[in-house]
């Protein structure tokens, strides 16, 4: 297990130090403002010497727009069940643009923590922790990447390389290798309400000894589809319903999970908005953490969720 993890850190260092320079000239190429041209000289009125120069260093220039290069990624929220059995659950989740670009093609290096906390025990102890690097890259069919146009159509494909792991050693050492494709398709109107359906299909590779039964419990894809609205207007602000799907590969009906979550953002006039979602979870099935990828459960948990609008989340 721990030189699989070395490897694999190994793979994710030389990958960025190979793409990180990537970045210096996407910016070279996109943030440049080209130089004002030099005024005409006006007949019979002599220009000293360097005057030119002086009066182009002295014109106005465009500021450079700045690029997003650490952007959220799946949801992040915070979020407590109501007894010992159903504890408090976290997420974060970010990714890092190492090739900044206007166009249509992104590289990106994303980190995700799960967590369960345990606070509603006398030492509140963390039950366990996932974390998940990923290397990525997507393809965005609109403009702006974040802007989609009114209508229908595919949002975006992706390509990646997933590595889950629950950071123990021993006979709790959970871990989980993907490689995988993800296509979205959307309509949205004018006014940012939506309709998303998204779809991933992932193969294993390196199964660990400790779980290479995974996929009967966890199968090969999740289907995701949501439907909300990021116009942030009206007595219903900003909102999001979204149902998560899996269905493992053992011929019972029951063995696969079933995530729904939902998120509200208050909006009151041009007076006060509050800026994190109000989140609820249920969760029911097998696979909500690595360490219980055989073991089914049913949780219901409500807090704050910080995702920001759904062209960037996952």
């Amino acid at each position: 297990m721990s030189t699989r993890l070395g490897s694999l850190k190994l793979l994710f260092l030389a990958a960025a130090l190979v793409l990180l320079p990537m970045r210096a000239l996407a910016q070279d190429s996109v943030g440049t403002t080209p130089a004002s041209p030099a005024p005409s000289p006006t007949p019979g009125v002599s220009v000293p010497a360097g005057a030119a120069a002086a009066t182009d260093l002295s014109a106005p220039r465009l500021p450079k727009t700045d690029l997003d290069l650490l952007t959220l990624y799946k949801d992040n929220y915070f979020l407590t069940g109501f007894n010992a059995a159903t504890e408090v659950k976290f997420q974060f989740s970010a990714k890092f643009d190492i090739w900044p670009n206007r166009g249509p093609h992104a590289v990106y290096f994303a980190v995700t923590q799960r967590s369960l906390w345990d606070v509603y025990r006398a030492s509140q102890p963390f039950r366990e922790n996932n974390y998940e690097p990923e290397l990525l890259y997507t393809y965005y069919h609109v403009p702006g990447r974040y802007d989609p146009l009114a209508g229908c159509g595919f949002f975006l494909e992706r390509l990646g390389f997933l590595h889950s792991s629950d950071g123990l050693g021993g006979d709790t050492s959970r871990g989980w290798n993907r490689a995988y494709g993800e296509s979205r398709f959307a309509c949205y109107n004018a006014a940012r309400n939506y309709i998303l359906a998204n779809l991933v299909l992932w193969a294993s590779l390196l199964p660990e000894h400790n779980n290479e039964n995974i996929t009967q419990y966890q199968g090969y894809g999740e289907l995701s589809l949501s439907v909300g609205s990021d116009s942030g207007q009206g007595a219903l602000g900003d909102w999001d319903f979204t149902s998560h799907g899996r269905k493992g590969t053992l011929r019972r009906l029951d063995v696969g999970s079933v995530e729904i979550d939902v998120r509200w953002r208050p909006h009151y006039g041009n007076l006060i908005r509050f800026t994190p979602y109000l989140y609820a979870q249920i969760f029911t099935g097998y696979g909500e953490t690595l360490l219980n990828y055989n073991h089914s459960l049913t949780a219901v948990r409500v807090g704050i969720g910080f995702t920001d609008s759904s062209t960037r989340s996952e």
